[in-house]
């Protein structure tokens, strides 16, 4: 029997020695009150010398953990009290995002950091949840209020979608360019619609975008064309200026026809910047060279 107690007693001995190596890993105390009441269950009045240094060795081993336990005990009422600190300064934040993660990363903190004892323990909780809730109110009400500034920054933004519609049903692509920037630059002061919106309502917006610069495209490709034309005209009305300078007879036929030329030239429009000042140039030296001509003539 006594053999069997001392087996048990070393069995003990060993756990102990395991808890004394974990303690400040892990969080021990049930364990540690458990094995310290089967020490206790072992204890006799009258006991051997083997029961007396295996005692030892356990008081030893006990008082050791139970410092351990003290220092850490200390160490975690600090951390908490960090943890404390670090969900004050997030319940301050601008940032609801960042704050967000952080109290949760907080809270994570909370549950590894161990136990000091209930008292001081149940004091701390109380503060930290105390932040947290006033973190978790601040967080509705910013949430709240963010519904309000989405649906307002929606209805801003389908305005703007609106007003580069109507934008688009004119035919003065210089306007209406001036219109698109000015609608563009409108838009990147209107804040964030919310995900259910932002994107639709961004593709909306562009595609009126694009459809100014295709349907400019468009215009500015027909134009080419019609410039090209416009030109050839006036370079007939260059040649026919020529002749007649050429000819000048001042006869009244031949008067009303250059005359006519000006009028004609008036009637085509406008060639272009790349050839219309050119082309002017030429034509009205010819011109005011006929009539130049024409006074000295009929001196």
């Amino acid at each position: 029997m006594e053999d069997k107690r001392i087996e048990l007693k070393k069995e003990l001995v060993a756990k102990a020695k395991e808890l004394a190596e974990k303690v400040e890993n892990s969080d021990v105390a049930i364990e540690f009150a458990n094995l310290k009441k089967r020490w206790r269950k072992t204890l006799r009045e009258e006991e051997s010398f083997a029961e007396k240094e295996l005692s030892d060795e356990f008081d030893k081993i006990v008082a050791e953990i139970n410092k351990k336990v003290g220092d850490l005990s200390v160490s975690v009422e600090d951390r908490k009290k960090q943890i404390i600190e670090e969900a004050k300064k997030a319940l301050d934040s601008e940032s609801i995002k960042n704050a967000n993660k952080k109290m949760e990363e907080l809270v994570e903190a909370w549950k590894q950091a161990g136990h000091t004892t209930k008292e001081k323990d149940d004091e701390l909780w109380e503060e930290f949840k105390g932040l947290r809730n006033d973190f978790y109110k601040k967080r509705n009400e910013y949430f709240a209020n963010l519904k309000e500034t989405f649906a307002k920054n929606k209805e801003e933004k389908e305005k703007i979608i609106e007003e580069a519609i109507k934008a688009n049903e004119g035919t003065n692509f210089k306007e209406i360019g001036a219109k698109m920037a000015e609608l563009e630059e409108a838009w990147k002061k209107v804040g964030h619609a919310g995900r259910n919106f932002e994107n639709e309502l961004w593709e909306k917006f562009k595609a009126e975008r694009k459809a100014f610069y295709k349907n400019r495209k468009a215009y500015l490709n027909s134009m080419k064309e019609t410039f090209a034309q416009r030109a050839e005209a006036k370079k007939e009305l260059i040649a026919e200026a020529k002749l007649y300078l050429a000819r000048s007879e001042f006869n009244e036929e031949e008067i009303e026809a250059v005359k006519n030329l000006r009028t004609k030239w008036k009637e085509i429009g406008n060639s272009g910047r790349d050839n219309e000042d050119t082309l002017w140039e030429e034509f009205n030296t010819l011109i005011n060279k006929y009539y130049e001509n024409m006074r000295i003539y009929k001196k």
